[in-house]
C-alpha cells in the first residue's frame, strides 16, 4: 500500500484523533472514578463529557477497524477478503452505533 493511499491518510488522521483525545478522556475518567458508577453516569450524561467520550470512542473504533483491514488485506484473497472487509465494517458500525445510542440516551435523559 502506498504511503499516499486513502487508507494510510485515514489511519494517520484517526491516530492523531486517538492520541489527542486520550489524555482528555483519561483525566475525565479519573475524575468520574471518584463518584463510583454514578460518577461515570454523570460524566457521560453531561453533553461535554458524553460527546467528548463519543469523539474518542469514534476515533478508537475506527482505528481498530483500519488495523484489522490491514490484516485482512495482507492475509486474505478474493471473495474471503471482500466478505471479511464488509463484516469488519459492519461490526465496527454496530459497536459504534450501540455506544452512540447509549450516550445519546444518557444525554437526553
Amino acid at each position: 500500500m502506498s504511503k499516499n493511499s486513502i487508507h494510510n491518510k485515514l489511519h494517520k488522521y484517526v491516530g492523531y484523533g486517538v492520541i489527542i483525545s486520550l489524555p482528555l478522556v483519561l483525566l475525565s475518567a479519573v475524575e468520574a472514578i471518584k463518584g463510583g458508577s454514578q460518577g461515570f453516569t454523570t460524566w457521560l450524561s453531561n453533553p461535554v463529557g458524553g460527546i467528548g467520550f463519543l469523539a474518542f470512542f469514534t476515533a478508537a473504533i475506527w482505528y481498530c477497524k483500519l488495523e484489522l483491514d490491514e490484516v485482512i488485506l495482507d492475509y486474505f484473497d478474493g471473495k474471503l477478503r471482500s466478505t471479511s472487509l464488509i463484516v469488519n465494517r459492519l461490526v465496527a458500525l454496530i459497536v459504534w452505533f450501540t455506544v452512540a445510542n447509549t450516550i445519546t440516551r444518557l444525554i437526553l435523559g
